[in-house]
């Protein structure tokens, strides 16, 4: 068998490249368009149907190329449409000095057009947040030994505090600094859904609460199980996180009875926002 003609499949690929270009302006022209159609000033933030899209490609991708090379692309296409239809967007990125590894996460996730400012703290990149409603934050996962938790500041009524949209990272880079850690998204919108979520709720109590009353409570109030559960006291004031599967906002009449189930009078239940399930850790 006679050796393939190298030119022949350089040629080939060229002509592969220029379909591929092609295609991307066609999608670029059709996100005008989109983009035209749309309240002026909105957030052209889209996370459940990211998550959805991202889903579909990962689970059709065949052959040697790199799934998370897959994931890079579409996610370099998706935020720089993104910026094309909200050019003021910005990503404020909680990175302390010791921990490097938060700027590789947000770049994994929103690509390289869309510019990015580091903050020392989670309560700066919240108050960025809040500044700006073209700004998204991206703060460091809950952990039980944090000193100084930012999810408790989202449980406030202030139409300027943010939701959390998305957990990252979302597929796992192999080359990344962010090996290991994970973080959330803050942003001045509703979250939806993807069809795989976990949402975020908080209880504020001026007593503790045990596990197995909240647990009891949300079986009253007509909720799902808490997925996982960290709690916090500040002051006299006892904070609990619970992920929930699905998507619960805050208006969802559940969490009124929650309230109730727990005989609270002082506390209060909030829904602080949902992120879809990373491909990594579906099950």
């Amino acid at each position: 068998m006679d050796a393939p003609d190298l030119d022949v499949l350089r040629q080939e690929i060229d002509v592969i490249d220029g379909e591929l270009h092609n295609l991307i302006c066609r999608r670029a022209a059709l996100v005008d368009r989109i983009s035209a159609a749309k309240p002026p000033g909105s957030l052209a933030l889209r996370p459940g149907r990211e998550a959805q899209v991202m889903r579909k490609r990962l689970a059709r991708h065949q052959g040697p190329f790199p799934a998370s090379a897959i994931y890079r692309m579409w996610r370099e296409m998706m935020c720089a449409f993104t910026l094309m239809q909200t050019p003021d967007l910005k990503v404020a990125i909680c990175r302390p000095a010791d921990q490097p590894g938060f700027w590789d996460l947000a770049r994994d996730h929103f690509g390289c057009q869309i510019p990015f400012v580091a903050h020392d703290t989670p309560a700066q990149v919240l108050a960025a947040v809040r500044t700006n409603p073209s700004t998204l934050g991206v703060v460091p996962a809950p952990i039980e030994a944090d000193t100084a938790p930012w999810w408790p500041l989202l449980s406030g009524r202030d139409a300027t505090l943010p939701n959390v949209v998305a957990r990252l990272p979302f597929v796992i880079m192999p080359n990344a600094r962010a090996r290991g850690i994970s973080g959330f998204v803050l942003a001045r919108m509703e979250p939806e859904e993807s069809g795989d979520d976990r949402s975020l709720i908080t209880i504020e109590a001026d007593t503790g609460v045990s596990r197995n009353r909240i647990a009891g409570a949300l079986t009253k109030a007509g909720l799902p199980a808490f997925t996982s559960a960290l709690d916090r006291v500040t002051g006299a004031v006892h904070h609990y996180l619970l992920e929930l599967p699905g998507v619960i906002a805050d208006s969802d009449k559940r969490l009124v009875e929650l309230e109730a189930a727990l005989g609270m009078k002082d506390g209060r239940v909030a829904a602080i926002g949902a992120y879809a399930v990373p491909a990594d850790t579906r099950n």
